[in-house]
């Protein structure tokens, strides 16, 4: 499927486990490595932006491949249906709709929009199977039995935005699956790999939590990121507080999160809460993405 935001962290009963070890305020060749590797993730995505063409300000984040339905019925076997899916592993029962279909619209929830080129059928048929990241040889394919042209919601850098896309019927089940129907480089720009030279050096500094989404004010100047760290703030024990810094360029915002733990020792709980942590830009976000330092995009959401 499509690539997912990952972190290694255990959601149970809307709460995160994570470990929580002792941790200190990073020391200045610490923070110069964080701002090399910001600067390198905003260089990566200069240049997928370059060979993706880029421009709409529509990137996605998240599933490129949406499911209608959750129940796949008594006609098919849906431990088989499900890991098929996840393995990209599609065949076309029955011809899919040919010819080059018209040019479509994204639509924000500020009622923004830009136009787009849409990809044919066979196209979205194509983007679905190489989507498949977990190999399933034992696995028998999705029959596809049909094709319409539709709009559905996807999560995108700028929040969620209505996008045209293929529905695809499967046999022997009520379920359809929503292929975003936008050109893949336009939709999902390819971050080329960090350079010989970047993965020479220090890989992994000290750093806060990663970035899990974010608001933007009505301005544009001030973000809000939320992150996933301690319950409590950084006067109690065990508790800690969060800064956020912007490193910025023409096309995009990396931000890092720094953690400032209480330093008294004791035996801290390791369940996880959302935080938040606040930070100026230098100008407007507009359409710039919000990227971390592995320059993946991340949501952003209008404060309103």
């Amino acid at each position: 499927m499509a690539r997912l935001r990952r972190f290694g962290l255990l959601a149970i009963g809307g709460l995160v486990i994570v470990a929580f070890g002792c941790t200190s305020a990073p020391s200045s060749s610490q923070v110069a490595d964080l701002h090399r590797q910001a600067k390198e993730a905003l260089a990566r995505w200069d240049a997928a932006l370059a060979t993706g063409g880029g421009g709409s300000g529509f990137v996605l984040v998240g599933e490129t491949t949406l499911m209608v339905g959750d129940d796949w019925g008594p006609n098919i076997d849906g431990s088989n249906a499900k890991m098929a899916l996840y393995a990209g592993l599609f065949v076309a029962a029955d011809p899919l709709p040919s010819g080059a279909p018209p040019d479509g619209t994204i639509e924000w929830q500020d009622g923004t929009t830009h136009a787009v080129p849409v990809i044919s059928a066979g196209q979205a048929l194509s983007d679905m199977k190489a989507a498949g990241g977990q190999p399933c040889p034992e696995c028998t394919p999705l029959q596809i039995t049909g094709a319409k042209l539709t709009a559905t919601t996807f999560q995108s850098s700028r929040g969620p935005a209505q996008a045209p896309a293929w529905e695809f019927s499967l046999k022997d089940t009520e379920v359809k699956l929503d292929q975003v129907a936008v050109e893949s480089q336009l939709a999902a720009p390819a971050v080329p790999a960090p350079s010989e030279q970047a993965t020479g050096q220090a890989a992994q500094p000290w750093v806060g939590p990663p970035v899990q989404s974010a608001t933007v004010d009505a301005s544009g100047m001030a973000l809000t990121v939320t992150v996933i760290g301690a319950p409590d703030t950084g006067d109690k024990p065990c508790g800690a507080d969060y800064t956020a810094e912007a490193i910025e360029s023409g096309t995009a915002v990396a931000v890092i999160v720094y953690e400032h733990r209480n330093p008294l020792p004791g035996a801290c709980s390791a369940v996880g809460a959302l935080r938040t942590a606040q930070v100026t830009l230098a100008k407007p976000l507009g359409n710039r993405t919000l990227i971390d330092l592995q320059a993946q995009p991340i949501s952003v959401t209008a404060d309103h």
